[in-house]
């Protein structure tokens, strides 16, 4: 209790500012060790919006791989290792998020850092064929189980597959006008907690990261390839059924998705139903051989189809008071307060427009879904698989 209530008095209120090129950053200054942790998170277009959205999986791929700035990707490592820098990075279907720590006495150089990967990357065209063979593999399994999985997963995230010729023409030339595309600085949210007041994080944010300029937007060279909507079905001869549902996630309505994501978890675990704990929501439901497959897809179906009616203005008062509660104690633990700023969970205004929400949502046309099993299980719906 000590240690917390020292926590609390030394971390001040947050402060936030904007640089000249629309980078925003809020700080929250803590002294209570001689720590610097951030979170910066980029926005990225819907994949809807986005005619590149296939390009995602090979260029995240080559910023890994390629160095920043003027060094190697094994010169960027040795300057990280050298400082002690743990620089992570997670990307989804509506953002890429670099999650940083390091010592108060090194904070200079770990943004400078940061500032490299995210404005001046090198791609490296040694590793660009290895990591095209990666990029199609994740898309091209031999097995049926694991190609229909691989595909019903990539759908949760609406992004798109490329064909085998739109990869092979994919150069470095090509991966430097998709980052400058996307990575944009008035895209880009960081959050930093630590050792240092609101005049040295100015200072340091400006010196790391306020060369990195807005340019202009170069039109995507590529028109939207749809993704693909299912089912996604593996036969395997003798197998019992088994049924996935998965709510798609594309960024819509994200910060009060991220609000209601309690209330329809509890709701699911209540109705008995298996749920994935990944970013998108995944329903599993499995039955002894020769239960027909739509048996267990209605059962998915109806549970998702009561969540709308089932919220409450009730529910809705708990979640809030709930989520007061949460942020009292987000000022204790440095990692979730960053993430709850770059990433915000937001009340939706009413009780209306929460159960608008739970209805786009969960609505059957941002459902996937899978199912593997025994040939004959899934024959009523070999007809309306799409053709690859």
């Amino acid at each position: 209790m000590l240690l917390a209530s020292a926590m609390l008095a030394a971390q001040t209120a947050p402060v936030a500012f904007t640089l000249p090129n629309g980078l925003k950053v809020t700080l929250f200054e803590n002294h209570s060790l001689p720590l610097l942790r951030g979170e910066l998170r980029l926005d990225l277009p819907r994949p809807a919006e986005d005619g590149e959205a296939w390009l995602r999986p090979l260029g995240f791929r080559m910023l890994a791989a390629g160095g920043s700035g003027t060094r190697s990707a094994a010169a960027f490592a040795l300057s990280a290792d050298a400082i002690g820098l743990d620089l992570r990075l997670s990307h989804g279907p509506d953002s890429a998020i670099w999650t940083f720590s390091t010592r108060s006495q090194d904070q200079e150089a770990a943004l400078g850092l940061l500032a490299d990967r995210l404005a001046r990357p090198a791609f490296d065209p040694l590793p660009l064929e290895p990591a095209r063979i990666a990029a199609w593999s994740e898309l091209s399994e031999s097995d049926a189980l694991s190609r229909a999985r691989l595909r019903f997963i990539r759908s949760l995230s609406n992004l798109p597959e490329p064909d085998e010729l739109a990869l092979a023409n994919v150069d470095t030339a090509r991966l430097a006008i998709w980052h400058r595309r996307l990575f944009r600085p008035d895209r880009a949210t960081l959050v930093l907690w630590g050792d240092l007041d609101a005049g040295q994080a100015r200072q340091l944010v400006l010196l790391s990261l306020g060369a990195w300029t807005l340019q202009p937007e170069p039109a995507p060279s590529a028109s939207p390839l749809a993704p693909e909507s299912g089912p996604f079905l593996a036969a395997l001869p003798g197998e019992a059924p088994s049924v996935s549902l998965g709510l798609v996630e594309d960024g819509r309505d994200r910060p009060q998705r991220r609000f209601l994501r309690p209330w329809v978890a509890t709701q699911l675990n209540a109705a008995g139903l298996s749920m994935d704990g990944g970013e998108a929501i995944v329903l599993h439901a499995d039955a002894p051989l020769g239960t027909p497959v739509e048996t267990l897809r209605a059962r998915l179906a109806a549970a998702l189809d009561t969540l709308p009616g089932a919220f409450t203005a009730a529910d809705l008062a708990a979640l809030r008071a709930q989520s007061a509660n949460g942020k009292v104690l987000m000022k204790l633990h440095p990692a979730e307060l960053l993430s709850g700023i770059a990433e915000p969970a937001e009340a939706p205004a009413d009780l209306a427009a929460a159960k608008a929400v739970l209805d786009r949502w969960c609505g059957p046309s941002n459902r996937r879904f899978f199912a593997s099993g025994d040939p004959g299980s899934l024959q009523d719906l070999q007809a309306t698989t799409p053709k690859r």
